[in-house]
C-alpha cells in the first residue's frame, strides 16, 4: 500500500514537470511566432483581440485587469521595473501556459529592450531591475500573526458591542436611580417644611393662605424650598445624599462603550477659563494634519500616475505643487504644539506640588506610552496581518511588498526607535514609515518632563538650557546639510540622487526637536503671563493685548515669515542650482524655526485671549473640535487609506493638479472616517481604562454646600 502511495506522487511529478516543459515549449513558440510576424511587417495570427485589447500599450499602462482576468484561457501578467529606486509598471494578457515562472527568465533581456527605448526617446538608460508578477499569486499564506491580529479585531469590536450594551442598561440603572432620589429628596424636603416652626403667626397665616389660594402657588413656594434643600442652604444643610456610584463592571462598560465614546468624543465644548485660547489649537491640528494628507497624496499617487515621466518637468511650475515639499512644516507644527501644551500643562500640574522631585519623570514617561502605544501597534499589526487580503489588483503586490517589511522590523516601531535605523534606498524600506514622526514624538518626550523640572526649580538654568538645546538642533541641522552636501528634498530634473537624506537627515530627533523647543519657549511666556508671577512678561503681554498696532504688527511678521519659508524655494523647483549650496544649507538649518516662529506670533494674541480676534474666529471655530480630537489617529491611517486607494486600482491616474486635488479630498474624508472610528474603538477606551486604574482617590468630604466639592450628586 505505501509502494502504491510512492507510485502515484512519483508519476504526479513527471507529470507535473512534463506539464510545466509544454508550458514553456507552447510560451517560446507563442512569443517566437510573434516575433517573426512583427519582423517581416506581419499581424501575428495568434494574438486574440482581448490579448490586445487587455494588454498594456506603454508604461504605467496596466491595461484591462479585471477583463482578462475573468476570460477563460487568459491570465493577467504584471511587468514590474525599478526606476531610481521607485517602480514602473506595464499590464499584459498573456495564455494560461504562458507562466510567470518561465517568464522570469526573461528579466534581464527584457530591461536591455526597455533600456534601448528610453535611450532613444530620453537619452538615457531608465530601467534598473525588471521582474515578470501574477497578482493571483502574490498573496501571502496565513500566519500566527495573522489569526492573532484577526482574533484581538474580533474581541476588540465585541468589546465595543458588548460595551455599548452593558452602558444603556448602566444609564438606564443610573437614570432610575436618580429618579427614586429626587422623590426622596422632595419628601425630605416636605417633611422638613412640615417640621419647620414659624414664630410668626402673621406669615404662617398668609403661606397657608397661599397654600389654599392656588395649587400652583403652593407648587412654587415647594419648589423654593427643595431649591434650598438641594443647594444645601440654611435649614437642609444637614441632609446629604451620596453621588451613585458605579460598580465596576458599568466603568469597564462605559469605557468600551462606543455610544458614551461618541458622545464624548463628537460633544462640541464652549471654551472657559484661563485656557479658553487653546481652541485654536483645534484649528491647527485640523489643517496640519489635511496639510499631511495632501503631502503624502502627491508622492504616492504621483509616483505611481500614468504620466509619471512628466512628474519631475510638472514640479518645476509654482503654485500647489509648492505646498508639497514644504508639507513637512505641518509636522513641525504639530511638535510646536506638543511643545507647547506640554510646558503649559505640565508646569500647571508641577506648580501644585508641594515638592518637585524627578521621580515624577518615569510617571509622566508611562503615561505618554500608554496614551500612544495600544493604538499604534493595533495599526501596525492590521496594516501588517490583515489588510492585505482586503483588495487586489494588477499592482496590489507593490501594497504587499510594503507591508512585508514589517516581517523584520515591527519591533523597532513597537519600541518607537525606527527612526534611528537604515530604510534603504530612498527610505522606501520600511514597516509602518510615517511612524517616523511618532518616534520622534515619544523620544523628545523622554526629556521634557527632565527639561520642565528644572525650569520649575530653577527658571534661569531651565531656559539657559532649552536655549542651548535650541542652538545644538540648529547646528546639527547645519552640520549635516554641509557635510552630506544636501539639497533640498525636491524633485527637479536636476536634482541629484540622495538615497540616505531621510535616514541621516529628515528622521532623527536632533533635527526635528527645535520646532518643539519653540513651542516650549512660547510656552513659558504664556505660563509666566497666566500665573503673574513674572511682572514683566505679564506687562507685556497686557501691551500685546490693548495694542491693534502691536498685534497687526505680530500678524504681519508671523505670516510674512510661514510664507516667505514656504514660497522662497519656488525658483528651487526648476533648477536645483539656482540658490548657492551655502543657502540651501542655511535654509534646512533655519526653515522649520521661523516657520513655527511665524506661526507662534500669529496665534499669540488669540492665546492671550483678546477678542474678536481673527485667528480664533477662523481656528477656534467650533467645527475643528471633532477633527482635532481625532488627528491622531488619522496620522496613523491617513497613510494606510492612500496606499490602499492607489494600489487597489486597475488603472493609474493621469497626474494633474485637479485629480491630485479631487484624490486629497476624498482621502480625507475616508481618513476622518476611519480615524474617527479607531478613536472610538481603542483610543478613547484606552484612556478611559487609564483613568480608571491610575486615577487619585478623592477624599472625602464631610459637608455638602455650594462652595464644596465631594462625592455627592449632581442634580
Amino acid at each position: 500500500m505505501q509502494f502504491l502511495h510512492l507510485s502515484i506522487c512519483v508519476l504526479m511529478l513527471i507529470v507535473s514537470v512534463k506539464t510545466n516543459d509544454n508550458n514553456n515549449k507552447m510560451c517560446e513558440e507563442y512569443f517566437n511566432s510573434i516575433t517573426e510576424a512583427i519582423m517581416s511587417g506581419q499581424i501575428p495570427n495568434n494574438l486574440s483581440h482581448q490579448t490586445i485589447l487587455s494588454s498594456g500599450k506603454g508604461l504605467q499602462d496596466l491595461g484591462s485587469y479585471l477583463v482578462c482576468r475573468d476570460t477563460t484561457d487568459l491570465h493577467y501578467i504584471h511587468l514590474r521595473m525599478v526606476s531610481g529606486g521607485r517602480p514602473l509598471h506595464m499590464g499584459f494578457c498573456l495564455p494560461l501556459f504562458c507562466e510567470m515562472e518561465y517568464l522570469q527568465k526573461y528579466n534581464e533581456i527584457t530591461k536591455e529592450f526597455i533600456n534601448n527605448l528610453t535611450n532613444l526617446q530620453y537619452n538615457k538608460s531608465m530601467i534598473e531591475s525588471v521582474s515578470y508578477q501574477d497578482p493571483e499569486k502574490m498573496y501571502p499564506e496565513w500566519t500566527f500573526g495573522t489569526y492573532l491580529t484577526l482574533v484581538l479585531l474580533i474581541i476588540l469590536v465585541a468589546l465595543n458591542i458588548i460595551g455599548s450594551i452593558f452602558s444603556i442598561i448602566a444609564e438606564n440603572k443610573k437614570k432610575a436611580y436618580d429618579d427614586d432620589l429626587q422623590i426622596e429628596i422632595k419628601k425630605k424636603a416636605a417633611q422638613k417644611i412640615n417640621e419647620s416652626k414659624i414664630e410668626d403667626s402673621s406669615i404662617q397665616d398668609s403661606i397657608n393662605q397661599n397654600y389654599k389660594r392656588s395649587e400652583l402657588i403652593q407648587n412654587e413656594i415647594m419648589e423654593n424650598q427643595e431649591s434650598a434643600f438641594m443647594s444645601g442652604k440654611g435649614q437642609f444643610e444637614e441632609i446629604k445624599y451620596q453621588k451613585y456610584k458605579e460598580p465596576s463592571w458599568e466603568r469597564l462598560a462605559l469605557s468600551f462603550s462606543f455610544i458614551h465614546n461618541y458622545q464624548k468624543l463628537f460633544k462640541i465644548n464652549e471654551p472657559k477659563g484661563e485656557n479658553a485660547g487653546f481652541v485654536i489649537f483645534n484649528g491647527i491640528r485640523a489643517l496640519s494634519i489635511f496639510w499631511v494628507i495632501y503631502g503624502h497624496d502627491q508622492l504616492i499617487r504621483g509616483s505611481n500616475s500614468f504620466n509619471v515621466i512628466d512628474i519631475p518637468y510638472k514640479i518645476t511650475e509654482p503654485g500647489w505643487v509648492t505646498l508639497t515639499p514644504a508639507a513637512y512644516f505641518a509636522v513641525d507644527t504639530f511638535f510646536f504644539v506638543g511643545g507647547f501644551l506640554a510646558a503649559v500643562l505640565l508646569l500647571e500640574k508641577l506648580t501644585k506640588l508641594r515638592t518637585i522631585k524627578f521621580s515624577l519623570v518615569p510617571a509622566m514617561w508611562l503615561h505618554r506610552f500608554l496614551r500612544i502605544w495600544p493604538t499604534y501597534a493595533f495599526c501596525i499589526l492590521v496594516y501588517w496581518q490583515l489588510t492585505v487580503y482586503w483588495s487586489d489588483g494588477p499592482i496590489w503586490n507593490e501594497y504587499i511588498s510594503m507591508t512585508s517589511t514589517c516581517d523584520n522590523q515591527w519591533w523597532k516601531n513597537i519600541l518607537f526607535i525606527d527612526n534611528m535605523f537604515s530604510h534603504g534606498n530612498n527610505g522606501l524600506n520600511y514597516c509602518f514609515g510615517w511612524g517616523w514622526y511618532l518616534s520622534n514624538d515619544f523620544q523628545i518626550f523622554l526629556i521634557t518632563p527632565i527639561i520642565l523640572i528644572i525650569y520649575a526649580k530653577n527658571k534661569k538654568i531651565g531656559l539657559a538650557l532649552i536655549i542651548l538645546l535650541l542652538i545644538g538642533s540648529i547646528f546639527s541641522a547645519y552640520y549635516i546639510a554641509y557635510s552630506h552636501d544636501y539639497h533640498l528634498q525636491i524633485g527637479t530634473p536636476n536634482a541629484k540622487p540622495q538615497p540616505d537624506y531621510q535616514d541621516v537627515f529628515y528622521y532623527k530627533p536632533w533635527i526635528r526637536i527645535s520646532p518643539y523647543l519653540i513651542g516650549i519657549l512660547f510656552g513659558f511666556f504664556y505660563r509666566n503671563y497666566i500665573s503673574g508671577q513674572n511682572k514683566k512678561l505679564v506687562d507685556l503681554a497686557q501691551k500685546i493685548k490693548d495694542s491693534v498696532l502691536i498685534r497687526t504688527l505680530f500678524y504681519i511678521v508671523g505670516i510674512g515669515l510661514t510664507q516667505t519659508i514656504i514660497w522662497i524655494i519656488v525658483p528651487l523647483q526648476k533648477d536645483m542650482n539656482a540658490w548657492p549650496q551655502q543657502a540651501q544649507y542655511f535654509y534646512q538649518a533655519f526653515n522649520r524655526v521661523f516657520f513655527v516662529i511665524g506661526v507662534g506670533l500669529c496665534i499669540t494674541p488669540a492665546l492671550l485671549g483678546c477678542k474678536n480676534d481673527p485667528s480664533k474666529l477662523i481656528l477656534g471655530h467650533p467645527f475643528w473640535q471633532p477633527i482635532a480630537r481625532i488627528s491622531f489617529c488619522m496620522y496613523l491611517t491617513h497613510f494606510i487609506v492612500i496606499l490602499f486607494m492607489t494600489f487597489s486600482s486597475t488603472q493609474l491616474v493621469y497626474y494633474q493638479y485637479s485629480h491630485i486635488l479631487f484624490f486629497t479630498l476624498t482621502d480625507i474624508v475616508y481618513t476622518i472616517i476611519i480615524g474617527g472610528i479607531l478613536s472610538l474603538a481603542i483610543e478613547v477606551p484606552c484612556m478611559n481604562l487609564e483613568k480608571i486604574l491610575f486615577a487619585p482617590k478623592k477624599q472625602q468630604v464631610p459637608k455638602w454646600n455650594s462652595n464644596q466639592v465631594g462625592e455627592k450628586i449632581e442634580l
